[in-house]
């Protein structure tokens, strides 16, 4: 049995209880105050960080903190409303038959309420909005990506993207400039893959995959059996 360290109660930038395996803070899970899986962050330990490519430190969606006693730069997303994590007043009907949470949200801010936003459920909403569909990827999906740009501002550059199947959100992730390789849970793509997945691959793009020394992705599914995820 693999033990987890508990971290402790947010009511500042992060809502809920987070645990932590093995120290690894490139993945830590957030729980209601019921026990419920309630979101989920990715941690970089700032030690690693750059600013000189990308103003980390200017990212609203990263949030600097200390988790275990690490300074690490978190990324979070919430699986149910932010505002009845630390409630007892949460509908948890749908968590009693094993589903993860009712939606997604996104923390772009220091707020976890009034900063977090939430996502389209379905494909055909987020086509209204500033999400940009991408390329689809056999066993991850369309994914979409915010404000994306052939002209986009690669270092103010959006860390996270949405996957859709079947015209239903199916799961998302996050996607940072630089490599930062400290933890199993990410993955490296190589410059020529990226048009695999994201449309248009914005002009400024490759030279920015050079400067910072690559790429790291993490993909976070819905369902599974995401190689049944087709395009």
């Amino acid at each position: 049995m693999h033990c987890y360290s508990i971290v402790k109660i947010f009511i500042g930038k992060f809502i809920g209880q987070r645990f932590v395996k093995n120290k690894d803070v490139g993945l830590i899970l957030i729980y209601d105050s019921k026990g419920f899986i309630a979101g989920i962050q990715m941690g970089i330990p700032a030690s690693m960080i750059n600013d000189t490519y990308y103003k980390f430190s200017q990212q609203k969606m990263f949030n600097r903190d200390t988790v275990l006693g690490i300074d690490v730069y978190i990324l979070t997303a919430y699986f149910i409303d932010p505002k009845t994590i630390c409630t007892s007043d949460g509908n948890t009907i749908h968590r009693e038959r094993n589903d993860i949470g009712t939606a997604l949200w996104l923390q772009n801010g220091t707020d976890p309420i009034g900063d977090s936003s939430l996502i389209p459920i379905h494909q055909a909403e987020a086509d209204k909005t500033q999400w940009v569909k991408g390329a689809c990827f056999p066993s991850m999906g369309v994914h979409y990506w915010y404000d994306n740009r052939l002209d986009s501002d690669c270092e103010r550059y959006f860390p996270s993207f949405l996957m859709y199947n079947k015209g239903k959100l199916t799961g998302f992730g996050w996607a940072i400039l630089g490599k930062y390789d400290f933890t199993k849970r990410t993955e490296f793509p190589p410059l020529p893959a990226i048009s695999s997945f994201l449309k248009p691959v914005p002009t400024c793009m490759p030279d920015k995959y050079h400067q910072v020394g690559g790429f790291t992705t993490m993909h976070i599914y819905f369902n599974t059996a995401p190689w049944n995820l087709i395009c």
